[in-house]
């Protein structure tokens, strides 16, 4: 049996981020291809949070999420990271 700060520990690894490429449309932009940040909890195989539209950029998205998952970012301080990111 664990002690409760390994299982703590471990349960921070559970959290994976990735981006999610998306079509959209605008009026006056028309179509285009735009990076959905998305955070998936492996533990319940399930879809914490979504922070949609975050930036055409492919390579700002993939920054993002590399960082995300390296520093174990917690789910309820993604919508903040991102903001940080793009400013």
């Amino acid at each position: 049996m664990q002690d409760s700060e390994t299982m703590a520990n471990m349960m921070k690894d559970l959290t994976q981020y990735i981006m999610m490429p998306k079509l959209r449309y605008a009026r006056g932009i028309g179509t285009y291809v735009s990076y959905d940040i998305v955070a998936y909890d492996c533990f319940s195989r399930d879809i914490v949070t979504i922070v949609p539209d975050v930036t055409p950029d492919r390579d700002l998205a993939l920054r993002m999420v590399e960082k995300f998952n390296r520093y174990q970012l917690e789910p309820c301080h993604l919508l903040d990271a991102v903001h940080d990111m793009l400013d």
